[in-house]
Parts: structure tokens; sequence; C-alpha cells
């Protein structure tokens, strides 16, 4: 259990250090920048428990929401003190503890949405995705029908009621792939 959790833990802190990393750029002062690498090199040596690793998480996270907003506010708007982690968890914000329970009901939500609905390509479809559904459909990647002769492709179209604007032909002389 305690090795799942410290996984866990560290993939939080993996995933939050990347978001971090790529969105330095938001900050405009080249000193906001800087400050915000020393509280990455400050927080990645604090590993030592558990209870340290949460707290530098919740701080991660902070400091994710600061670099994403383009600004840093405290405690991230100065270096970071020179004392343990654990002493300082008074520079959290105050509704630290809200905001962090909320982001997580989010995440739960976000992985729940779309289940049991149909696709937008099914819905927009104008037979109701009759013929897509009849297609093998891969799990992930594009989906891409080719029919080679021209009076099938206008059957096809024809059959599932599309409009002519929806249909490209290309000529085999004129096109060379």
């Amino acid at each position: 259990m305690a090795q799942e959790l410290q996984e866990s833990l560290l993939y939080d802190w993996n995933y939050n250090l990347f978001c971090v990393k790529t969105m330095l750029p938001n900050l405009r002062n080249i000193q906001d920048r800087q400050t915000a690498v020393r509280w990455l090199r400050f927080l990645k040596n604090c590993a030592k428990s558990m209870n340290e690793m949460k707290l530098r998480n919740d701080f991660m996270y902070f400091l994710v929401l600061n670099v994403q907003e383009g600004e840093l506010k405290e405690p991230f708007n100065k270096p970071p003190p020179n004392q343990p982690l654990l002493t300082m968890t008074n520079l959290l914000p105050a509704d630290a503890d809200e905001k962090i329970q909320k982001a997580e009901r989010f995440t739960k939500e976000k992985t729940t949405i779309g289940k049991g609905r149909r696709s937008e390509l099914l819905r927009r479809s104008p037979d109701g995705g009759e013929f897509l559904l009849s297609q093998p459909i891969p799990d992930v990647g594009p989906l891409c029908v080719v029919l080679s002769d021209v009076d099938q492709i206008l059957m096809q179209f024809d059959a599932l009621g599309m409009p002519p604007g929806m249909l490209l032909i290309l000529n085999n002389e004129q096109t060379k792939i």
C-alpha cells in the first residue's frame, strides 16, 4: 500500500513537473521564470518522507496554477526559504485543501464524461451513423473508407443522403500520391 502511494505521488510530481516546464514561457518576466526554476529545484529535493512528498505535491500544484496564469503569487513570487518543507505549510493558501479536493473531483468527473453517449460524428451523420457503424472502426486512429469505383462512391453518398458538396473525387491521372 505504501509503495503504491509513493508511486502515485511520484507520478503526480512528474506530471506537474512536465506541466510547469512546458508552461514556463507563460511567465513573461525573466526573474519570475528564474524564481519558478528555483522553486522546482527546491521541491525536487523534498522527498524524504510520505508527508513531505504529499506537501511537495501540494506546493507543486499551486506552482502549476501560478505558472499557468502567467503570474507568480505568494509564496512563489520570492525564492524558496532556506528551511525544511514541512515547516512551510503556512505558506500555502488558506483554502489549499479545498482547492485540491475540488481539482480531484473535477478529474474524476472528467474521466466519466461522454460514457454512454453517441459520438458527435455519429450524431451528425445523415443516416444516424448506420454506414459508419457497419464499417470496421479502430479503437485508436483515423477511420478511412476508400472505394475504387466512382459509381459505387456515388451510390454510397446517395444512399446516405449526403449532399454532393461532401464528395471529393480525385482523378488518378491528375493526382500523384
